[in-house]
């Protein structure tokens, strides 16, 4: 048999691969299907057609001799991606598109990233997800007894996720499970006297479980007219929120009617600069928690900080989700900035930890459990949402649009800098260990 089938073989296998490691990161199928294209034609396959949705791909090859039709089910892999394997599987697509990586050893780095271990293991785990909590409380500007029952609340949360984090068939009930288990514990609260806004107890310790990055990206795909995977991402970010809020209503049942209704009292409520020790706190939250590259979380860093500056900045002039928008388009703009014109991480990894200080799962959540309380109000809130997902999406699009015009690498000679080093990474190790 002659070495080109095999070599064909291998390449239909790493598109394949690649494609459903993509979907699971959580990228967007347009960026995918650009992947795939330029990578078949940098392995010399000019006829090839990529299509790909959230739960299949079909890669159809047409060279007038060959005529092959490949079928992948995608993603392959239970649960969801850390940081450091997302950002392990964007390289992976980055060199093989620059034609630096082959598809053999493009399959042999993929199985690698599968088995690589969390870089801080159970404890960095816990302790990360316990500070992600409180830095949402800290944004929320909520008081000092509320950012301590928040903190006891990720504890718990962490550890029924430390339980199960080996356990990826429990991914999809683990929602449920940690909102009725923690929202139990803040009805149980509320009757021992405990005198707080309940979502600014509930949203913090649920903040990782929240749709925001889904249910935007479904809004980028539905703008693309990519009206398949748009819509399915927004009925599955749509159904998490519902999950969600069944296992909060649940809970409080347990102990009341329903959720209890608390006013914001202003004096006890923490000062307008510990919102941004709330941002560097959930930075580093999520920097154990998802185990992202220590040389990406200051990237992270930078780019959660802008965004939020950026938001915060046009809620001066601005109101509702027209702040969203600012902040998105700042978000877009740096995140693509730091991995063009300083080497720095693929941009999906600096934009994702963004998304959710931009809020629209927990928005989301609110309304949703809002309309199973059978509240007033609640159509309105959803047509909020509705605005504030079009928002993002349209300011994250509009950045990447500035970004292309005025400081695309081909274009412009910022920083006096190669074009090509742009695209040159450090070597990323690949450690060969298993959970």
């Amino acid at each position: 048999m002659s070495a080109v089938p095999v070599d064909r073989a291998t390449l239909i296998r790493f598109l394949a691969r690649l494609g459903q490691a993509e979907l699971a990161a959580g990228n967007a199928v347009a960026l995918i299907e650009r992947d795939l294209g330029q990578i078949a034609k940098k392995n010399g396959v000019e006829h090839i057609t990529v299509s790909v949705l959230p739960t299949v791909m079909f890669l159809q090859f047409d060279d007038g001799l060959d005529h092959r039709v490949q079928i992948a089910l995608g993603p392959y892999r239970s649960g969801g991606l850390r940081f450091d394997q997302i950002e392990g599987v964007l390289l992976v697509a980055r060199d093989a598109r620059a034609g630096t990586l082959t598809p053999s050893d493009g399959l042999r780095r993929l199985d690698t990233v599968w088995r690589m271990r969390h870089r801080y293991g159970d404890f960095g785990f816990m302790v990360g997800y316990v500070l992600a909590a409180v830095g949402v409380a800290l944004m929320l500007r909520t008081s000092l007894q509320a950012v301590g029952m928040v903190a006891a609340l990720g504890l718990v949360a962490a550890a029924l996720l430390v339980v199960v984090r080996r356990q990826p068939a429990w991914s999809a009930v683990m929602p449920v499970v940690v909102a009725f288990i923690v929202s139990f514990l803040v009805a149980g609260a509320y009757r021992a006297g405990l005198h707080e806004p309940v979502m600014d107890l509930l949203i913090p310790p649920l903040i990782v479980f929240l749709p925001g990055s889904m249910l935007t990206v479904a809004i980028v795909e539905l703008a693309f007219a990519n009206m398949v995977s748009g819509a399915t991402r927004l009925v599955a970010g749509f159904a998490q929120l519902v999950l969600l809020a069944f296992g909060m209503l649940g809970g409080l049942r347990m102990w009341s009617a329903g959720v209890p209704e608390v006013a914001p009292h202003e004096p006890g409520r923490l000062s307008a600069w510990l919102p941004w020790m709330g941002v560097a706190l959930f930075s580093v939250g999520l920097h154990l928690y998802r185990s992202s590259r220590p040389r990406s979380f200051w990237w992270m860093l930078c780019t959660m900080l802008m965004a939020y500056m950026g938001q915060a900045l046009a809620g001066n002039v601005l109101t509702g989700s027209s702040t969203a928008f600012v902040g998105a388009v700042v978000m877009m703009l740096t995140a693509l900035t730091i991995e063009y014109r300083f080497s720095g991480p693929p941009a999906l990894i600096t934009i994702l930890p963004a998304f959710w200080l931009l809020a629209p799962g927990a928005f989301g959540l609110q309304s949703v459990t809002g309309i199973a309380m059978n509240q007033t109000g609640t159509a309105a809130n959803i047509l909020q949402l509705l605005f504030t997902l079009t928002a993002i999406a349209s300011g994250a699009l509009i950045g990447a649009f500035l970004y292309s015009g005025m400081f695309h690498i081909r274009r412009s000679a910022w920083f006096r800098k190669d074009p090509t080093d742009a695209h040159r990474d450090p070597p990323m190790e690949f450690p060969e260990r298993t959970d």
